[in-house]
Formats: structure tokens, sequence, C-alpha cells
């Protein structure tokens, strides 16, 4: 905080009060036209809910007594800001103080696929199915809220979630895929879901699952079916 005396009287026990935070330092005398811009300072913790904003909006008020024993006070103002508008009419400039967050929205989706083995022969049948569960996570600095997943394999079950910046969800978001002979044929099955929400400002934030059993990144969930080719014949 810089405090300056703009009038022509000395001004004693001046202090900077601020609603947002603690302000240390003071109080201070400043004879006419001096400034002082080293005894008060303060320091405020961000919270989720102002980087979500975008930006802190503040006003500080400093005071100090006149020899008349009046007093004498002022709004803060904003140095960086050229608009000075004059808001309590007193000649001096009252714009408040706005810090702006820079704003990351992203998501993080790995898909798992579990094969369930009916009748435990340790072989893929059609009709034997597939488990799907999904991790996701917001790896931004926003929250993302009805955040739901879509996959054109199968219907998921759960959701929608809100996640704040850096939370993880793994266990909302199920679903069960039945296996078909064209799948057992194959010997696997390949997919790849989709994860959707929104941030703070309207964007929509969208990933595409990975595949967490492998090294790579981005890559569709592949899940690896049992097959025996055998034939028998009688004669």
């Amino acid at each position: 905080f810089t405090v300056e005396n703009t009038g022509n009287v000395t001004i004693t026990n001046i202090l900077v009060t601020d609603p947002l935070l603690t302000v240390n330092g003071g109080s201070i005398m400043l004879a006419p036209e001096e400034i002082n811009a080293n005894t008060f300072f303060g320091t405020y913790t961000i919270t989720q809910s102002d980087i979500d904003t975008g930006s802190l909006t503040n006003t500080a008020t400093v005071s100090g007594e006149a020899p008349d024993g009046s007093t004498v006070n002022d709004t803060s103002d904003d140095p960086t800001n050229p608009t000075d508008v004059d808001a309590n009419g007193d000649g001096e400039p009252d714009d408040a103080t706005v810090t702006t967050f820079s704003s990351n929205p992203e998501l993080l989706v790995f898909k798992t696929g579990v094969f369930i083995d009916a009748n435990n022969d340790g072989l893929a049948q059609a009709g034997e199915t597939i488990q799907y569960t999904f991790d996701v996570t917001n790896t931004g600095n926003v929250t993302i809220s009805g955040i739901t997943i879509t996959d054109p394999l199968v219907t998921i079950n759960g959701g929608p979630i809100t996640l704040l910046s850096e939370e993880t969800d793994n266990t909302t978001f199920t679903a069960t895929y039945t296996l078909t002979q064209n799948d057992v044929n194959s010997g696997a099955v390949t997919n790849v879901a989709s994860a959707s929400g929104t941030a703070p400002d309207g964007t929509i934030v969208t990933d595409d699952s990975d595949d967490p059993t492998t090294a790579a990144s981005n890559d569709p969930t592949v899940t690896p079916l049992t097959r025996d080719p055998e034939i028998a014949l009688f004669k």
C-alpha cells in the first residue's frame, strides 16, 4: 500500500484497513506531500472460488488524524487502472484493485476394462462381459462441473459430477459390455470413451480416454480375450 498526504497539514495516526486481509504496519505520520510505500503490507491466500471467478476485486481504506482532531480518510485506488473513477466524490480516484487469474481447464480420463470369466474356464465366450471403470481427474486449475462420459460401445452409468482442481473420481462412472462372437474371434475389444464438462466461464472441456495399463498416452483401452481354437472329428 502506498499512502500519500495530498493535503497541506501533517496527518498522524495513519492506518490502513482492508476487509479481505490483515494489514501489517503503522501507524505512521506524513507531512504534506510526503509518500510512504513500505510500511503497510498484507497477504491474502487465494481460494478455488477466486480462481474460478477469474479475478479478485478489493478496496482498502486509509484513515488518519488532522491537527484539529478531525478524521481524514480515503478509499484505495488501483494505480494500474487508468479509469480513475471518483466513487466518493472527494477528488481522488477510487478504482478497486483487480487481480486477474489465468484459467486452464483440463480433464484427464483413464478407462480400464476387465474381462469377467463367468464360467471360470479361462476362455472368453459370447455372452460373457467386460466391466469398465473410469478414473476422471481435473488436471486444470478451475472447477469443472457437469462432467459426463460417453462411449460408443456401452451405456455409461453414473454422473454428472463436479470436480475441483486436482480432484479425482474413480467410483462414479461404470459400464458393462456383453461380448459377441465377433469379439471373441478378434481376441480383444478395443474402445475409446470421452469425458466432457463445463468450466466456470462456460467453456466446454473434453478429453478422450487413455488406457492406464500401457505406457503410451491417449491410446484406446484394449481388453484381451483368451482364445482356444480347437476342432474334433468323429468318423
